[in-house]
């Protein structure tokens, strides 16, 4: 009999350095306190490898380089955690994804990335400096987001780690961006990144009106913006996923910084999403399945390795 894998996307910290206008965290000083501490993180990790067949992780945050009281110290052991489940053995290894805000990757960081984390993906908005202070990129500490971003792609590069770019396409940049593709593009790979991959995600509901007010596009405009996207990549050698809100929502499953894991069911919204328990609780996926209102085969189309 077949083993089934699965595939995670795990918030490791709520912390983030940068505010982001059209973001949505749990930083509440009680939900900061509720977070995993280091060894928690390592033990949840084994559990979602050894005991609910995780084949494939995707690290995020908050910013999830700077959890701990002395960032980037847990995140780099946490890393060294992780080299124990790497093999060549598809069956046996442990992909690794990061999203990150790339402020936080420098030399020490990226070395210590390389033979764990297969893929890195970093978040790209626009190219402008102005446009990027007003969503919250740049900061008196953290400034110059857009060429901080290329360095950060070309030592990723060089490193051998597979390079993401993600945008989030909303209201403040759906026209900018469109025509900032090529010029984005051409930046990295003069800076000697090769980006494999590009995902654009349509700025999702938090059911914040005030947020949505400012940032929510329709499907309308997203797939607009995702015509003139393929036209301007066209040939580049990049390959392209726009996800509307319809795939997010149909694809939720978030693990939170505290071990529970966030899903919806038809005719959820972010306010009334569900939650599990800690995920460390369950012996097995069909367990989880079984004591919640999860589809298990609608979680399959999204999460389910195929081996």
């Amino acid at each position: 009999m077949s083993q089934t894998y699965y595939k995670g996307y795990w918030m490791v910290t709520n912390r983030c350095n940068l505010s982001c206008s059209y973001c949505v965290l749990e930083n509440a000083s009680h939900q900061l306190r509720a977070e995993l501490d280091l060894e928690a993180k390592k033990e949840f990790i084994s559990h979602l490898y050894e005991r609910l067949n995780f084949r494939r992780l995707t690290l995020s945050g908050g910013e999830v380089v700077i959890f701990g009281k002395r960032p980037p110290s847990g995140f780099i052991e946490l890393l060294r955690h992780i080299r124990q489940y790497k093999s060549k053995d598809p069956a046996k290894n442990l992909e690794i994804e990061v999203y990150t805000n790339g402020t936080f990757l420098d030399e020490n960081v990226i070395s210590e990335m390389e033979g764990v984390v297969d893929m890195v993906a970093v978040t790209i908005d626009g190219a402008q400096d102005n446009f990027l202070t007003s969503i919250g990129r740049n900061n008196q500490k953290f400034h110059q987001y857009f060429d901080r971003i290329v360095h950060v792609c070309s030592r990723l590069t060089k490193c051998g780690i597979e390079l993401k770019l993600h945008s989030v396409i909303s209201q403040k940049n759906h026209m900018s961006l469109a025509n900032e593709l090529s010029f984005i593009l051409n930046a990295i790979e003069e800076a000697k990144g090769k980006v494999a991959r590009w995902k654009f995600y349509q700025y999702m509901s938090y059911d914040a009106p005030e947020k949505d007010q400012k940032h929510a596009i329709s499907q309308e405009v997203f797939n607009s913006f995702a015509a003139h996207a393929r036209e301007a990549l066209h040939g580049r050698g990049t390959q392209l996923h726009f996800k509307d809100n319809r795939e997010m929502n149909a694809s939720l499953f978030n693990i939170l910084s505290y071990g529970n894991a966030q899903y919806m069911r038809d005719g959820d919204s972010w306010t009334t999403s569900q939650r599990t328990e800690d995920l460390r609780s369950y012996s097995s996926m069909e367990e989880l399945f079984l004591r919640h209102d999860i589809d298990e085969r609608r979680f399959k189309q999204f999460h389910e390795i195929l081996r």
